[in-house]
């Protein structure tokens, strides 16, 4: 590499494999394009994958979202508590259906949804959605014992088991997540009146069923093509492949960076660095930027930030300026990782 051409490390990057853009491909050349042919597959396979009764895969994570809000019951002006730590749609999808997102701060221990957070003006609130953000796991029994109805959101913590405490639970299959099936999303439970409910909110051009899907407040179009299912069959194949391939640079990030803490994911989607105190995150990635390498603070992640939000939530900001999320995907070699970690050395 030339002396004036900087190294640009990526924060994220999907992970495509050979097989996957085979499967793909395959399905194009067989003119499978409506769905149809490989949904069914896919979807007993995403089942099969969660140790879930039932799963549909959708157009989005939004639409998932969506499905599975209206299926556990939540209509207008009802409460949801959403964590400040989340991504903006999980705050629009129940924006979505005429309800109310409660924002909820995080934890201390961890920068997740922490039933110690709860605030008087939450007491009406049935609903909360659990994301587990970063390849960490929010603990559903303490949502479980107050007796509110759990959507769980796996879009950054995809593994092949889900958590029975919840009424459903929602994936994102978009680019940069551990599988993806270029853009879609997917929601599985183990109960079928939910299901049966996530179907009919699914399919706008069918008759209406009565009885328990009449109250439906409205219902959408998500489909996903059969190029999509193909993709997402072979990365649900190969996923103990990409855990084995992420988790070695996790490893090597461990053995340059070993005075540094960072937070142990269940999932290696994230790399997260604990700075040290009077270290601020966001300042860091900026200066990052500037040496090639992408890494991100939790700016985008917190809602009451990027959605401009009234609100005191002094976790959140804590977190906001420890954690730092450093480049983990399957496009990294050693170079980028010696790069990153050279710089981020030199910085601190």
């Amino acid at each position: 590499m030339s002396d004036n051409v900087q190294m640009k490390v990526s924060h994220s990057f999907p992970g495509y494999s050979e097989g996957v853009v085979e499967a793909a491909t395959c399905a194009l050349q067989d003119g499978c394009f409506s769905g149809d042919q490989l949904k069914v597959e896919v979807e007993a396979r995403l089942a099969s994958f969660t140790h879930a009764g039932y799963a549909q895969v959708t157009g989005s994570g939004f639409a998932a979202l969506q499905a599975a809000l209206v299926a556990a019951g939540v209509r207008a002006a009802e409460k949801v508590i959403v964590p400040v730590v989340t991504c903006p749609g999980v705050y629009h999808a129940v924006r979505s259906l005429g309800a109310e997102p409660m924002l909820m701060d995080v934890g201390t221990e961890l920068p997740l949804l922490d039933a110690d957070r709860f605030t008087a003006d939450m007491a009406g609130a049935r609903f909360v959605i659990a994301p587990h953000m970063f390849g960490l796991s929010v603990d559903l029994f303490p949502l479980h014992e107050r007796d509110l109805i759990i959507i769980e959101d796996c879009a950054q913590r995809q593994r092949p088991e889900r958590d029975p405490l919840a009424v459903a639970s929602v994936y994102s299959f978009s680019p940069t997540k551990l599988q993806t099936m270029g853009y879609g999303g997917g929601v599985v439970t183990d109960n079928a009146t939910v299901h049966n409910r996530i179907q009919c909110f699914l399919s706008p051009d069918e008759a209406e069923q009565g009885g328990a899907v009449d109250d439906l407040p409205f219902r959408i179009h998500a489909p996903v093509a059969d190029f999509q299912c193909a993709m997402l069959l072979a990365q649900l194949d190969r996923y103990q492949d990409t855990i084995a391939r992420r988790q070695v640079w996790v490893e090597e990030y461990d053995k340059q960076l070993g005075d540094l803490q960072r937070l142990q994911t269940e999932v290696p989607f994230r790399y997260l660095l604990r700075l040290p105190e009077g270290r601020s995150a966001p300042e860091l990635a900026q200066a990052l930027q500037q040496c090639g390498v992408s890494a991100w603070p939790l700016g985008s992640q917190l809602l009451h930030h990027t959605l401009k939000l009234p609100g005191d939530y002094p976790n959140a900001e804590r977190w906001q300026q420890q954690l730092l999320s450093l480049p983990l995907h399957e496009g990294l070699d050693q170079t980028s990782v010696n790069h990153v970690c050279h710089q981020l050395l030199a910085l601190l």
